[in-house]
């Protein structure tokens, strides 16, 4: 695959750092959401339409196969990373991890009508780094601190849409960055350039079995390739 083939994300828009990918579950084939962390002030997620053109129309605003302009939200801090993921809560809100510059782990989520909404309880402080899963409800964390300690934290689904989070045994593996580039190096992307710490994979059902491969460029635009699941 050409690395001419990748799409770029956002590109007049000021954002910063590793971008995250989740499959939702809008439209006829599930769309992709992308979260990014703007340059200077909050967030920014943009979607993927990921119907074709012979599925029922509708979202006119943006065309089967393309991303959509953006919309920014979180005002007031400024981010070092977040991570976004489908819930099968609400039913079929979105949850949203947001680290700070002053590493609080922040809680939010998304529904329809009030769209992002922060929690009143953060999921953890003193953090420079984190991943995490999702099912049935629960999340699962991974969070570590400046010395290199790493603990896991649990949230049930009790008193959604508000979240407690308790220690726990296991958590979530962070980002494997080594096993990202190497799959956009094989796609025969990479001529673009990665951006260090930037290359991320995330896992989709469109068209039988997606890998969505996401980095940053040269430039630092955001770029976003599918590649086919193998066997």
């Amino acid at each position: 695959m050409l690395a001419n083939s990748s799409a770029l994300v956002g590109a007049d828009r000021p954002t910063a750092g590793p971008v995250s990918l989740a499959q939702g579950v809008y439209g006829a084939r599930g769309n992709l959401e992308l979260l990014a962390c703007d340059a200077d002030d909050g967030l920014w997620v943009f979607w993927f339409n990921a119907d074709l053109d012979s599925d029922p129309l509708e979202t006119p605003d943006v065309p089967p196969g393309s991303w959509s302009a953006g919309l920014h939200f979180a005002a007031g801090h400024r981010y070092v990373d977040a991570l976004i993921v489908q819930s099968t809560l609400g039913p079929d809100h979105l949850e949203v991890l947001a680290l700070d510059a002053d590493g609080v782990l922040q809680s939010w989520y998304w529904s329809p009508g009030p769209g992002f909404q922060r929690r009143e309880t953060d999921a953890a402080t003193h953090v420079v780094r984190f991943a995490a899963v999702h099912a049935v409800g629960v999340l699962r964390l991974t969070v570590e601190g400046a010395e290199g300690d790493a603990h896991h934290l649990v949230s049930t689904a009790a008193g959604y849409p508000e979240r407690s989070w308790a220690p726990t045994a296991t958590g979530a593996p962070l980002a494997d960055e080594a096993s990202a580039r190497a799959l956009i190096e094989a796609a025969g992307a990479a001529s673009v350039g990665i951006a260090p710490g930037t290359a991320r994979t995330a896992a989709s059902t469109r068209d039988g079995g997606t890998t969505e491969l996401t980095w940053r460029d040269d430039a630092g635009r955001i770029r976003h390739l599918g590649v086919p699941t193998r066997a």
